[in-house]
């Protein structure tokens, strides 16, 4: 997989690095596309127009959450999975403590989709949209 990336300077403030300037890099992002925006590139590529496909988009973002709400996990087709995740507090000792007191907030998850190869290694699902104009970061 390409992605684009820009080149990070820190200078560490402690531990035995202290004062050195390293460098890393980030990835970049040349932007956010609009639902309406992708409407219009999925509908270039098919049959329907770009109100019919952000109709559906539309219809299923809100039953992404309906569901999620109602304690599903949601596979996104390619991409991974969406899910509820727990902020909790600290763990306890007694069984009997460990309730829904224990949670803070919910939060939404992504897991991104894989494959596990013969060596126990995952590989990763390639995003389907590619840009040839991506730098390779590896």
């Amino acid at each position: 997989m390409s992605k684009s990336y820009k080149v990070a300077k820190k200078t560490i403030n402690m531990g035995e690095k202290k004062g050195q300037t390293l460098f890393s890099v980030r990835p970049y992002s040349y932007g956010t596309l609009t639902t309406e925006e992708v409407a219009n590139q999925i509908a270039v590529e098919s049959t329907a127009t770009p109100a019919d496909v952000k109709a559906v988009l539309d219809r299923y973002a809100y039953y992404v959450k309906e569901n999620l709400k109602k304690g599903y996990d949601i596979e996104l087709l390619g991409f991974g999975k969406l899910f509820i995740r727990f902020i909790t507090g600290k763990a306890v000792e007694d069984e009997s403590k460990a309730n829904a007191k224990l949670v803070k907030s919910l939060v939404p998850a992504f897991r991104p989709s894989f494959t596990k190869l013969q060596n126990g290694t995952r590989l990763y699902s390639k995003p389907p949209i590619q840009r040839p104009h991506y730098l390779s970061a590896g």
